[in-house]
């Protein structure tokens, strides 16, 4: 087993290293100095036995049903209108993007989750920073990949966005 962690350690490494091609587009330095921090924090623990047993303690606690403990409704709980409801105009902008988003009850944290995007490049849709954005493919990747998570019209999502982006973006 120990061999198993050490591979996918080692293999973690390589992947989103300094000199990982798969994933330099995705993280800037800032993120990928967390991502590695996280993977070294997670291998002492994994590979530590008395480790490994606290975390895996702490987790089953913290799995428990929020309802049951008398916390906090879970997000499921707290949406506020079904993506039926939901009215996407033709044109988006980042703001209607979180305006639709926040009508669903739904985080920018569970999308990035769900998406697996970096959380910076779903503000980055939001706030129209385009510049910061990468290449317009991933753009349409990402817009197609919120909307699904958001149980929305792909198309319309992506198609309103790319036309409310044209209509901000000024022509070199």
């Amino acid at each position: 087993m120990r061999q198993a962690w050490n591979h996918a350690y080692e293999l973690a490494k390589r992947t989103y290293g300094v000199e990982s091609l798969a994933t330099y587009s995705l993280f800037d330095a800032e993120d990928r100095q967390s991502v590695m921090a996280r993977i070294d924090a997670a291998y002492r623990v994994l590979s530590d036995p008395g480790r490994r047993r606290e975390y895996d303690a702490w987790l089953a606690q913290r799995s428990q049903p929020a309802a049951s403990a008398g916390g906090p409704p879970s997000p499921a709980a707290q949406k506020t209108a079904a993506p039926s409801e939901v009215t996407i105009p033709d044109q988006l902008r980042g703001r209607d993007l979180k305006r639709i988003r926040e009508q669903l009850g739904v985080s920018l944290q569970e999308i990035a989750n769900a998406t697996r995007i970096n959380i910076k490049y779903l503000q980055y849709l939001e706030d129209d920073q385009h510049a910061k954005l990468p290449h317009g493919v991933f753009v349409r990747g990402y817009l197609l990949q919120y909307a699904q998570a958001l149980k929305l019209d792909q198309d319309r999502i992506l198609n309103g966005y790319l036309n409310g982006m044209t209509k901000t973006t000024p022509n070199p």
